[in-house]
């Protein structure tokens, strides 16, 4: 009996081939790197011919491995599409997003009902996560992210670039200086600093742009998760957090926060709108891209939306 390929085998070589990792592949598809090694082995066996040569720590393509990978990605990569549109029943109508929690509540939802208001035909839903989208195997056909928009394999769309200021609550200002001046970078030093996990280094590339030299001994610190975490910490009133500026307008303009220092930490970072090629072309991205832009024109938050 002639032996078949199995979609399986083919389908874990492809992840190998993309990563050049057993290891890496084995966390993607959750399984453990014994099991890519055994199926990648079965499949060379089948087909009579080494994929990989096996290295110290890491794998490198052959020359048919990556002849045969150059053969399956794209066909591998529709598969995995067209699987995740049928279990959750998505359409041209639809968009599932996945959107950084503090992005999501300082920026997107407070603007949502006029997307749904404009646009009732398209199905949206947003799923606030920090955790970073794998668009193979997570139900999400976008994503709102921070980064540098240089995600291989995907397209970007810079929304706006980050404003890092520091924030604390408007009592600590009163009780600084009775006219509410602002405090110094090194008058921050002897207040309590929340440190945000997802970002970490943050405090130190901030204090670094100030330009001056700051004391290596500084106030505890508290640690959190994230930038959603960071602004209710700052709420009690006693700490100095690290925000984008871009998502604290309201917070600054209705007494809830108060800006503490002057100074703005401007990086190449800024947040992004990705999605995979093929969901570029999808009427309800095109659609809610085109919404975004003309909420960043609005709100004066960025020029348009561009391409990275």
């Amino acid at each position: 009996m002639q032996n078949r390929l199995s979609l399986n085998n083919l389908n874990t070589f492809a992840s190998a081939a993309e990563h050049l990792s057993f290891q890496k592949a084995a966390e993607s598809l959750y399984v453990t790197p014994s099991a890519v090694s055994h199926q990648v082995r079965n499949l060379e066996q089948i087909l009579g011919y080494k994929l990989f040569d096996r290295l110290d720590k890491r794998v490198r393509l052959t020359s048919q491995g990556e002849r045969l990978f150059n053969d399956i990605q794209i066909p591998i990569r529709q598969l995995h599409e067209a699987g995740r549109k049928a279990l959750r029943g998505i359409g041209d109508n639809s968009l599932a997003l996945s959107v950084a929690p503090v992005f999501a509540t300082g920026w997107l939802l407070p603007r949502l009902k006029n997307f749904y208001s404009c646009h009732p035909e398209i199905n949206l839903s947003v799923i606030a996560t920090s955790d970073m989208v794998d668009f193979n195997t997570d139900p999400f056909d976008a994503a709102i992210r921070m980064g540098k928009g240089d995600w291989k394999k995907l397209v970007a769309y810079r929304l706006f670039n980050s404003e890092i200021v520091a924030v604390c609550h408007p009592t600590m200002l009163s009780q600084h200086k009775e006219n509410l001046t602002l405090f110094s970078p090194l008058e921050l030093c002897e207040h309590p600093h929340i440190e945000n996990s997802s970002m970490p280094g943050l405090w130190s590339s901030w204090f670094k742009s100030t330009g001056i030299e700051i004391p290596v001994k500084r106030s505890t610190n508290l640690h959190v998760q994230n930038s959603a975490q960071v602004i209710e910490v700052l709420q009690s009133g006693d700490s100095i957090g690290l925000i984008d500026r871009n998502f604290i307008k309201n917070d600054i303009k209705s007494g809830r926060l108060a800006i503490a220092c002057e100074h703005v930490l401007q990086g190449e970072d800024g947040y992004f709108l990705t999605a995979p090629q093929s969901v570029e072309t999808l009427p309800s991205f095109q659609c809610f891209k085109d919404w975004l832009n003309s909420q960043l024109n609005t709100s004066n938050d960025s020029e348009n939306i561009q391409t990275d």
